[in-house]
């Protein structure tokens, strides 16, 4: 079988879709009765990603243009290289020309307008839904997700397949950096995520100055970068005396400096609002260190953090609970079990495959050899 990958989000910015597409292809292609196709602007970053061998193959995009992609790229490439089967996130091609494996992350939009510009929830609630009803193959990444589809789309939840994100540790052997020196670090509490409303920074940033715990010389780590915007996380900040945010540090970190990060941290939180699964708490369990973690949406299947889930409303919870972190009264249960291990998750997506895309005959496509200079 000929799969295509639609990679294009590796050209971007790190993101939750960025890491599902790189967890699952990373432990599949070592399935060689596939051959793999990724498809991204920038196919040397395709390569450093997923590596040489025979069953895999790079195409160069040549638009960054969601419209021309779908409208026009994906649909000549697929002719081109004969492809049986394509892989895509959130939304397909105008055009269906082979099978369609899509998955629909989350239907945030629709249950939290007001985190999401007007046009946006318009276009992407008839794209999703065309795309969620034509696929062949169904896929979100939490029960949470999977309700949603089944109440906004009207689409049987025997018909969506759950494929979860895992966590990525680093390699064995690898030198983490000094990020304590590097980012002028002694004790401090971190969290991670874009800037954005949804994502509720204000709260915690709220807890630790009522708490005092730049006083104790605890820092507060934001990693991640600005999206659109925090207003309420904006105005806060802006009101604090110069000696309290001098102990607030905001950084871009790559992925060795994460993975430091998580492993010297005095606390994880991750107070966010609505999420449509929530990677950065288990990594960060996964790295040894203490969590706290909101309860909503996705992140209630997180059972496993016991008395260490908080509503992202209460900020006295949250208070509560992180001094009793901090004081060493209040743990967080083993973080981390199987099903957020990469190579089961791209086992059960590979076993997915076979019984409904490997199972079923692909209709041979001839290829368009008019179109083959576009695609060099």
């Amino acid at each position: 079988m000929r799969l295509l990958v639609d990679a294009h989000v590796l050209d971007g910015k790190y993101q939750g879709t960025r890491t599902y597409i790189e967890g699952i292809y990373r432990n599949m292609v070592r399935h060689e009765d596939i051959e793999f196709y990724f498809a991204a602007v920038d196919t040397d970053n395709l390569e450093r990603t997923f590596g040489t061998a025979s069953n895999i193959h790079y195409v160069k995009l040549k638009s960054r243009s969601k419209l021309e992609r779908l409208a026009v790229e994906f649909p000549l490439i697929i002719r081109k290289h004969g492809i049986d089967c394509a892989h895509f996130q959130y939304i397909s091609p105008l055009v269906k020309t082979c099978k369609e494996i899509v998955t629909i992350h989350d239907l945030l939009f629709l249950d939290y307008p007001e985190y999401f510009p007007w046009m946006y929830r318009v276009k992407n609630k008839f794209l999703f839904r065309r795309s969620a009803r034509r696929a062949d193959l169904l896929l979100t990444v939490s029960p949470f997700s999977r309700d949603e589809i089944v109440r906004h789309f009207g689409i049987p939840e025997g018909a969506i397949k759950i494929t979860p994100n895992g966590v990525t540790l680093p390699a064995s052997g690898m030198v983490l950096p000094d990020v304590k020196n590097k980012f002028g670090l002694d004790r401090f509490i971190m969290t991670v995520s874009r800037i954005e409303p949804r994502k509720n920074q204000q709260l915690l940033l709220q807890a630790w100055v009522e708490l005092k715990l730049y006083d104790q010389g605890i820092k507060l780590v934001f990693v991640g970068a600005k999206d659109m915007g925090n207003k309420a996380f904006s105005g806060y900040y802006g009101s604090l005396p110069r000696t309290v945010k001098d102990n607030v540090v905001m950084v871009a970190a790559s992925y060795p400096e994460l993975m430091a990060l998580y492993k010297t941290a005095d606390l994880f939180v991750f107070p966010s609002l609505a999420e449509g699964f929530g990677i950065p708490p288990l990594e960060a369990a996964a790295m040894g260190c203490p969590v706290l973690c909101s309860n909503q949406t996705a992140m209630a299947d997180f059972d496993f953090f016991g008395e260490c889930l908080f509503h992202p409303c209460n900020i006295e919870e949250l208070k509560a609970k992180m001094v009793a972190v901090l004081n060493g009264t209040l743990s967080s249960r083993k973080a981390f079990n199987d099903k957020y291990d990469w190579v089961l998750i791209a086992d059960n997506f590979y076993n997915m495959l076979e019984h409904s895309i490997l199972s079923t005959p692909t209709r041979k496509r001839p290829k368009l050899t008019y179109c083959d200079s576009r695609l060099q």
